[in-house]
């Protein structure tokens, strides 16, 4: 049982195709493996960025397929008398892919009687002879974000030129062509380093690449990666750190990692620290170090991909690419300064935000009005707002900035800096720095409250205006973060315990933008229900990272009893006694209630006392149902909406057990129906129970 190693060899890959190949590619060989009847171990991939290899070990060295038959519908259903097919025996032969005339007649053993069989020889080709079909179908099968063709531009879609291919099964060389691309027993090396290399065996691959300086297993290269930095740091000094996460990309830019350590120019140290290490992060992906006192140091270390012999000239040249950078930063970064806060914010006015939304003038000022909105939505103090309100009308100043323009992940932080430079307090600065946040369900929150109401309107700004427009995420595509601006509306709300209605805010927002001359597409009610079920699956999802299971959030959003904070409360405590006899009893009560008015038009004039004993005495305990839900939602208090629900189910159940309630009476039947719904209606304010799954329920 030989190990299987196929390497497709390509020009240098870009990080992102490495990712992608690592998700698939493993899935692609077992796949393989699996529809061939190929018996081995788990697959593994090891990526760098000139190749993509996969690797199984113990493959069977033939398929496990033997000879087989297959009983079809009895020879009576397969063909009619005239001894022509039916389509039973069209079906059966079709399922098992072979043609009519394949099928044969013969007596089942068993039952005595006459059956259609297929007989299908077994499958045993040799594992040499089927891996040109393995590799065919892993080469084909990767899927990348952005492809190519090469040549004549006929052949293979992928992410770079493929050059080569490397088979091996055991120790012996598969030879083939697939897309046009020989395969071998031949490797490539470092590009600069290595050369050509004789793959011996398939389990002697990684090591036979290392001998011409290429790590090929990329979890093994970012340890490699982040031993040296850790080394490097330390004979500094110093320690690293990665604030824009560029790890994950460095581990696919470079096959044989050495770190090296640069110094930064003194001039370049006046600057501020975020663009110090926004320019060395930005593009040339260095790390920087900060000191025991927490204060960044005047170096950096980068991961090379050159000879580490080298080094020094290495060295030089990323200290001049990162002074080049820094020339400019601290070109733009002074012209700024010098134009003051309030001129970069007077540039708004002839900067668009989008053709059909006007300009970042246009969204300041309804940001200026959106944190009022929200401010009033949540009942924050006074002071606060006004600090939220000073804030957005700053927050989009530095969209006129020309450091900006060249490092855009400045954004926010910019603003913020020019603000405190103008002497605005640090309350304000610090709002604006945050009106980005949360960027990702792994960002932060903003910390100040200022922060949060402008962040909360700089989302709602962007929701509304996109939705107005029509151009609403769909599939994947989202082009303007809206998923995840709607994720981070409900993460902030909930995070400061915020009861926001979401149209509260939504409405005044659509006001604005048609106040303003947008070019809107939908009306505000079609972009309100869309807005509110967008809302609500980011709610959905947010508390599924809890926990919280989608039917007991979808009950709580369609039971209403709030905003935001209150809706994630009651979908919490559904869940938590969906298993409780209380929640089951007003559960079945729920849907006694459903099911008789289902379909019916009685009773929706609503109910008045005719004097019937069994009428009045449901009427008077919905009274008191009522009135407790009420006051359990008033007080955002699910248990006690549950417990009020409970006590209704036995005066529901009496009144089902005393009347008929679809009386031959019109007159009662409406009566009766309309308490039905009147009873209905009071389950529905805590929770909807067709939705809700309960222990035992239905």
């Amino acid at each position: 049982m030989p190990d299987l190693l196929i390497e497709i060899g390509c020009e240098e890959l870009p990080s992102s195709a490495c990712r992608e190949a690592i998700a698939q590619a493993t899935g692609l060989l077992d796949g393989a493996l699996s529809d061939l009847q190929l018996a081995a171990g788990p697959a593994v991939a090891w990526v760098a960025p000139r190749r993509i290899a996969v690797f199984a070990e113990g493959v069977a060295d033939a398929q496990g397929g033997g000879a087989r038959s297959v009983r079809g519908p009895a020879a009576s259903a397969a063909f009619d008398e005239s001894g022509a097919p039916t389509k039973a025996a069209e079906g059966f032969a079709r399922g098992q892919g072979l043609a009519v005339s394949d099928l044969v007649v013969r007596e089942d053993p068993d039952s005595g009687r006459e059956f259609v069989w297929a007989d299908q020889a077994g499958d045993d080709a040799p594992l040499v002879d089927l891996i040109p079909e393995i590799a065919r179908r892993v080469l084909e099968g990767l899927r990348f974000g952005k492809t190519m063709r090469w040549g004549d531009g006929r052949g293979l879609r992928f992410s770079r030129p493929v050059r080569w291919i490397t088979a091996k099964a055991g120790g012996d060389t598969v030879t083939f062509e697939v897309a046009g691309i020989p395969a071998g027993g031949t490797s490539q090396g470092h590009r600069f380093l290595g050369g050509p290399v004789e793959v011996t065996t398939a389990d002697a691959y990684r090591d036979a690449l290392r001998a011409s300086y290429v790590i090929a297993d990329h979890g093994e290269r970012r340890e490699a990666i982040l031993s040296g930095l850790d080394a490097a740091a330390a004979a500094a000094g110093g320690t690293w750190s990665d604030p824009a996460g560029k790890i994950e990309e460095v581990v696919h830019l470079v096959e044989w990692p050495s770190v090296i350590t640069g110094r930064i120019a003194d001039q370049h140290l006046a600057l501020p620290e975020r663009v110090l290490v926004t320019a060395m992060q930005s593009h040339q992906r260095y790390m920087p170090m900060h000191a025991g006192d927490g204060s960044l140091m005047p170096a950096f270390l980068a991961v090379s991909n050159g000879d580490p012999a080298a080094a020094e000239i290495i060295i030089r040249g990323n200290e001049d690419v990162l002074d080049a950078r820094l020339q400019d930063a601290a070109f733009s970064y002074e012209r700024d300064v010098a134009a003051g806060i309030e001129e970069l914010d007077r540039r708004l006015d002839d900067i668009v935000f989008h053709a059909r939304l006007g300009t970042l003038a246009d969204k300041r000022d309804r940001l200026r009005a959106g944190v009022n909105d929200i401010g009033t939505a949540v009942a924050a103090e006074a002071d606060v707002v006004a600090c939220a309100e000073e804030a957005a009308s700053l927050a989009k100043a530095d969209q006129g900035a020309i450091l900006v323009a060249e490092f855009s992940e400045l954004q926010g932080f910019a603003a913020s800096h020019y603000a405190r430079l103008a002497g605005r307090s640090d309350a304000v600065a610090d709002a604006i720095a945050e009106q980005y946040l949360p960027e990702g369900p792994d960002s932060p929150v903003p910390a100040g409250e200022a922060g949060a109401l402008l962040a909360c309107a700089e989302k709602v700004d962007n929701l509304v205006g996109a939705f107005l427009i029509g151009e609403v995420p769909s599939g994947s595509k989202d082009p303007y973060g809206l998923r995840r601006a709607a994720a981070g509306l409900v993460r902030v709300a909930l995070d400061r315990g915020w009861d926001l209605r979401p149209d509260e805010v939504l409405r005044p927002a659509m006001e604005r933008f048609r106040a303003q001359g947008a070019d809107v597409a939908l009306s505000d009610d079609d972009a309100m229900a869309a807005l509110q079920d967008f809302i609500a699956d980011r709610l959905v999802h947010h508390l599924g990272q809890e926990g919280v299971p989608q039917d007991a959030v979808r009950a709580a959003i369609a039971a209403a009893p709030g905003g935001l904070a209150v809706t994630a409360a009651w979908a919490r405590a559904l869940h938590a006694h969906r298993d409780d006899h209380a929640l089951a009893r007003a559960g079945t009560g729920a849907t006694r209630c459903r099911r008789i008015v289902a379909g019916s038009e009685h009773g929706t004039a609503g109910f008045a006392s005719a004097g019937d004993a069994d009428e009045d005495a449901l009427a008077a305990a919905l009274d008191d149902a009522e009135a407790r839900i009420a006051a359990a939602r008033a007080a955002g208090d699910p248990a006690a909406a549950i417990a009020a629900a409970e006590a209704l189910g036995g005066p529901v159940d009496v009144f089902f057990d005393a009347v008929m309630v679809n009386a031959d009476d019109p007159a009662a039947r409406d009566r009766r129906h309309a308490l039905v719904r009147r009873a209905g209606e009071a389950y529905a304010q805590v929770a909807d129970f067709e939705v809700l799954v309960l222990k035992g329920g239905e």
